[in-house]
């Protein structure tokens, strides 16, 4: 599975404090906690976090007309981009190494706005007692929506890839060629709907949303505690959630429940991602725990799609019977090696979060 960097990863400079810590500007004010204490606010954090995911996503999901037509580094529509200095949460030290540039083929495009849709749901869900309730739940229902219609073509990706890799070892070029066909056309019919849906009222809302994220998010009281204290607090939410999640799926280890479990990680891995820009080494430690479960438990969930869809194929094209058939007991073998190790590996995660916790 692929994943995504850390935000803000890289372009911590040379201060030892690491990237929130650069002295204070005229972008600052308001920004560190009141009492003068050498540390950010929980809204500035969380403001960089979702900030650069907004930006990611703006510059991934854009058209090819949009960005031909654009400066340099700029997007069009895009917060910030009209003029004046970027604050700090939105700078980086490098912007050919920025991890949230646009991407080079339309599928890595549609993935990386998917990664950056997910994790500003994962990041005002786990947060959310830092963040407008109305506004930020209104906001997640969005962009699960939006994610939804991207994942419809990245599934469809999954697909291609699998009988592309795989199809050659268990049957005729012939009968590939065939099925690379069948999916290409739906990924046509797919990625035409997307187009259309880029250019209605309600994608061109989400847009607006994505510059709120840019401009500044609706905060609660709550934002203005110490980062230090109040991440770290509300990452808790996180990790109640998966344990609740590992209980079941270790009582009934059904696809459903590991799927569950999957998205428990997401959750605990970019709140700590979060918090680890403030306190470091052990919090980075328990995300990169979770990140491999869940890339684990990814494959997994990507096999028994594949499965789903070479079946229904299979009952819409009898005359591709052979050809399905034989990727189907390719894809549950692979459903079946990602299954091993699942509960070793969930309990390094346990592991590492009571080694930081304690």
């Amino acid at each position: 599975m692929t994943t995504e960097a850390v935000p803000g990863a890289g372009d911590a400079g040379t201060h030892p404090e690491g990237p929130f810590f650069h002295g204070p500007t005229r972008h600052d004010v308001g920004l560190y906690v009141a009492d003068g204490s050498p540390g950010p606010t929980t809204g500035l954090v969380l403001h960089r976090v979702l900030a650069r995911s907004a930006r990611s996503f703006l510059l991934n999901d854009m058209s090819d007309e949009l960005v031909d037509s654009s400066p340099p580094h700029q997007v069009v529509g895009a917060p910030g981009s009209a003029g004046g200095e970027r604050p700090l949460w939105a700078q980086t030290a490098n912007e050919r190494n920025d991890k949230a540039a646009r991407r080079s083929s339309e599928i890595e495009r549609i993935h990386q706005s998917r990664v950056a849709l997910r994790r500003i749901r994962s990041t005002l869900r786990t947060f959310r007692l830092a963040v407008d309730p109305a506004w930020g739940t209104a906001l997640r229902a969005e962009l699960a929506w939006y994610s939804d219609r991207l994942g419809d073509s990245r599934d469809l990706h999954v697909i291609e890839e699998m009988i592309r890799d795989k199809g050659p070892r268990v049957t005729s070029p012939a009968n590939v060629d065939r099925l690379e066909s069948v999916v290409n056309a739906q990924r046509e019919s797919v990625l035409a709907s997307l187009t259309a849906e880029r250019g209605g009222a309600r994608r061109f809302q989400l847009t607006e949303q994505m510059m709120v994220l840019w401009d500044g998010p609706h905060f609660s009281a709550k934002a203005d505690l110490p980062a230090g204290e109040a991440l770290t607090a509300m990452v808790q939410r996180a990790w109640h959630d998966l344990r609740g999640a590992a209980r079941i799926a270790r009582k009934q280890p059904t696809e459903a429940n590991l799927h569950a479990l999957r998205i428990r990680l997401k959750d605990l891995r970019y709140g700590c991602e979060t918090v680890a820009l403030v306190e470091g080494g052990p919090a980075r430690k328990t995300a990169k725990a979770a990140e491999r479960l869940q890339s684990k438990l990814g494959d997994l969930h990507d096999a028994r799609s594949s499965v789903d869809w070479l079946r229904a194929l299979g009952t819409e094209r009898p005359e591709l019977a052979e050809p399905v058939e034989a990727l189907v007991a390719v894809e549950r073998e692979t459903a079946t090696a990602a299954r091993k190790g699942w509960k070793r590996d969930l309990k390094e995660v346990e592991r590492r979060w009571r080694s930081w916790q304690s």
